[in-house]
């Protein structure tokens, strides 16, 4: 079997390979020493056909600095990550107490109370893990590992959902566990793993697999349609799993609740499972009964270390040069003198080629030197193309937000560009997601001062120039008319720490029409008229629900009130009649207080 590190093996010069524990659909496992901290590990490659994607390298780091933050007892804890030659790997706890697939496949299952208890320890555990944006959606009884005390945790944390892109529709063992929307091809939900605990505290209790089928598409259909079966030894975790397994992913319960009723059913005692410690794979060459029940089948010893009947050519164990009694049985046959005279030839050819390339490499003809060329404000999926003569290649180590550098250009490289390298030289660069944008609230009809502390809570500049008021017969004076970014009026999302202009009223001109404003709020009001300080004081809103403009204007004017309109036409003349108003009509207002009302 090709694994990408032998044993004994020093990755990134901490960690050595101590042995394969396996290969999965996504990573190479192995035991390793930590060499640091004196304590053993295991280490999971990404497989090559994975990573040679950017984009599943970029989201298994994500995914790794992700998991290294969660801390839960049932979860399995991620120290590290790093990659060497171009392979990218996780590290995580070694758990000794094997996996939950180890126990079943040795024809054992749990009691009514064990399975309640694992139950609520793995609910618990995606609870928390839906709760920090985390959704497994591989979950089987692999990835259910005990410690040497036989707690149960949840593994491979930093591997879920990688590479779902670029997976094909799934096989009878993938779907095994999987919910009906997931084999159907759809993403998979918080839901899904909780229907995945279902079937496997099933399984675990009874032995048997729920739903059986010689097909994915068949096993989807079955799931879709039928219901978890009734199994009397199931007692009072019947009910609970059937909740947990209803096809409509918006019907079943969460994590959270199923961990709160499968607690209810078991009692306050740890679970601590007697599982079968897991063996590496090269060790395997007596693999345990198949578990028929569900078509599980263990690689057989021909697969793990080549067919036994294979011709193969053995050497002496013995030093047949210090031996009297040599073993024809295991000599090798004396080359002829024709084969003697072919591997001469080969091997001058050979030392003629080394001395050759020796040559080339001192003259520099192989190892010339190229300029790093810049790739700063470049589009990164257009980036590999400007490196291919120099025989670059690109590493995308990060992604940030930038307010001044489009989204999918990069933002800064290293090595720096007019640097010299040779080829081969892996460039790094951090790409930009774009600007982080913030909803614009309403500020129209608000004073400077209300307007510009709203916007730098939403850490947005807001200036207000003197020189950029207008005058206004829909906005009191020195109150906001319109706010402008980059010449884009009222505009609804803004780059956070970007500056707007808000625009002012002078207040209404001398001859004072009715205005509209233009705007996704759009403020009106008939002209107002000379008054004295005493006819300034407070006044009641009208009652103008279910009036047209004219009838508006003339009971606004008459109030000596301004008001706006929303609602799908308001900008326009196309509404019809005012369906509410805020305040409510009849409440006592300051003279020239603007009022909102809601129109169709």
């Amino acid at each position: 079997m090709s694994t990408t590190f032998a044993p004994d093996h020093a990755l990134v010069g901490r960690y050595r390979i101590i042995d394969l524990i396996g290969v999965g659909h996504t990573a190479e496992v192995y035991r390793a020493e930590d060499l640091s901290l004196h304590r053993t590990v295991v280490v999971k490659v990404l497989l090559a056909k994975w990573a040679a994607h950017e984009e599943v390298r970029r989201d298994f780091r994500d995914n790794i600095v992700r998991a290294a933050t969660l801390g839960h007892p049932h979860v399995a804890r991620v120290y590290d990550g790093g990659q060497e030659s171009g392979s990218i790997f996780v590290v995580t706890e070694y758990l000794s107490g094997g996996s939950l697939e180890d126990l079943l496949a040795s024809g054992r299952h749990l009691s009514i109370e064990d399975t309640a208890r694992l139950g609520r320890d793995v609910a618990s555990a995606l609870a928390y893990l839906h709760a920090n944006g985390v959704v497994h959606g591989g979950l089987s009884p692999k990835k259910l590992l005990f410690d040497g005390e036989g707690r149960v945790r949840v593994a491979d944390i930093a591997l879920a959902g990688l590479a779902s892109a670029y997976r094909g529709a799934p096989s009878l063992d993938q779907a095994r566990y999987l919910a009906p929307e997931q084999v159907a091809g759809e993403g998979a939900r918080d839901t899904s793993d909780v229907y995945a605990l279902a079937l496997i505290l099933f399984e675990a209790a009874t032995g048997t697999s729920p739903f059986e089928s010689m097909s994915a598409e068949a096993m989807a259909r079955g799931r879709a349609s039928t219901p978890l079966p009734v199994r009397a030894e199931l007692g009072t975790l019947d009910l609970l799993l059937a909740q947990a397994t209803i096809p409509d992913p918006l019907l079943r319960i969460d994590a959270e609740q199923f961990a709160t009723r499968l607690n209810a059913v078991a009692d306050a005692s740890p679970l601590t499972v007697d599982a079968p410690a897991s063996t590496p794979l090269l060790a395997q060459f007596a693999p345990p009964q198949p578990r028929s029940s569900i078509g599980f089948r263990p690689p057989s010893p021909d697969e793990i270390v080549g067919d036994p009947e294979a011709p193969r050519r053995l050497r002496p164990s013995v030093d047949v040069a210090r031996s009297p009694q040599r073993s024809l049985a295991f000599a090798e046959p004396a080359p002829s003198r024709g084969r003697r005279m072919f591997f001469l030839v080969a091997a001058i050819i050979l030392l003629l080629a080394a001395l050759g390339g020796a040559a080339v490499w001192k003259l520099g003809l192989l190892n010339s030197t190229h300029t790093v060329p810049s790739l700063v404000n470049v589009d990164y999926r257009q980036a590999p193309n400007l490196l291919k003569g120099d025989g670059f290649t690109l590493s995308v180590t990060g992604h940030q937000h930038s307010a001044h550098v489009p989204a999918n250009e990069i933002i800064s490289q290293s090595p720096s560009a007019g640097s010299s390298a040779k080829a081969g030289l892996v460039i790094t660069v951090v790409v930009s997601d774009g600007p982080v944008m913030v909803t614009m609230p309403n500020l129209i009809g608000e004073d400077c001062t209300t307007a510009t502390s709203q916007l730098a809570a939403l850490h947005v500049t807001a200036l207000c120039p003197s020189s950029a008021a207008v005058a206004s017969t829909t906005v009191a004076a020195g109150r906001v008319v319109r706010v402008t970014y980059h010449a884009n009026a009222n505009p609804t999302s803004v780059p956070v720490n970007s500056t707007v202009t808000l625009v002012l009223s002078s207040g209404p001109p001398a001859s004072a029409t009715t205005t509209t404003v233009a705007g996704a709020t759009t403020t009106t009001v008939a002209p107002t008229t000379t008054t004295t300080s005493a006819a300034q004081g407070p006044r009641p809103v009208p009652n103008v629900v279910g009036m047209g403009p004219t009838q508006v204007n003339a009971a606004f004017r008459k109030a000596q009130l301004f008001y706006t309109t929303r609602g799908p036409n308001a900008g326009t003349t196309k509404w019809t009649k005012v369906v509410s108003e805020i305040p409510s009509a009849g409440t006592m207002v300051k003279w020239r207080s603007t009022i909102t009302l809601n129109v169709q």
